[in-house]
């Protein structure tokens, strides 16, 4: 049988009306993103254009990810160092492993900055001098502070070697409890599988298929 009018409206009323159906709500950002976005906008007050852009691409995992990488990939070169730069005494293959590290940090932002078409393609001159200028600017919120700050201090030997000193240790705590699992067999030891400096360990070569801003 046909449905009768009773029907069709009983069936109307079990419908949910389209304009009460809840809509898809956007995720939250998260403390971190939103300080991202309140350092954009103080740069952008400014009129630092350069600045801007470059501080979301520096802060995205696909930028970050190539750095983190590299310092646990040379982590090994930093084994036995204890924080405070005049602690120890620094090698030369610890020099040249932050070389390496700033030549492939200058190199990928200034890729960003002049050529890629979804930078400011513009000159990574300006943008250093748009950050010398950052730098010197006071009134801004903490967290626009640390993401100048950290932009700076990539370039920094000692910010650098603070994080190659935090990677190692990592790097020994793994292999301590390898080792008292019996995972890390003991001839690897033997052969100096893990270099530490005062050893000699291996130099550092470009990692240019790996992760500055800086240091996070």
């Amino acid at each position: 049988p046909f449905p009768t009018p009773a029907h069709t409206r009983v069936s109307q009323e079990r419908r949910p009306h389209p304009k009460t159906m809840p809509k898809e709500e956007a995720p939250a950002l998260t403390a971190h993103q939103r300080q991202i976005n309140t350092a954009i906008s103080f740069c952008e007050g400014r009129n630092w254009t350069i600045l801007a852009v470059a501080l979301r691409h520096c802060w995205g995992n696909g930028f970050l990810d190539v750095f983190r990488a590299y310092f646990k990939d040379h982590a090994a070169l930093f084994t036995g160092m204890s924080y405070g730069m005049g602690s120890t005494e620094h090698t030369l293959e610890q020099h040249e492993c932050f070389s390496n590290y700033l030549k492939l940090y200058e190199d990928r932002l200034a890729d960003y900055i002049e050529k890629d078409p979804d930078g400011p393609r513009a000159s990574v001159g300006d943008f250093y001098r748009e950050l010398a200028e950052a730098k010197e600017q006071g009134g801004m919120d903490p967290g626009t502070q640390e993401f100048i700050h950290c932009l700076v201090a990539s370039a920094d030997y000692d910010s650098f070697y603070s994080v190659m000193v935090r990677e190692a240790q990592k790097l020994e705590l793994l292999e301590a409890q390898m080792k008292a699992r019996g995972d890390l067999p003991e001839v690897a030891e033997a052969k100096g599988a893990v270099s530490s400096p005062s050893k000699g360990g291996k130099g550092c070569d470009d990692d240019d298929d790996d992760e500055g801003k800086g240091y996070k």
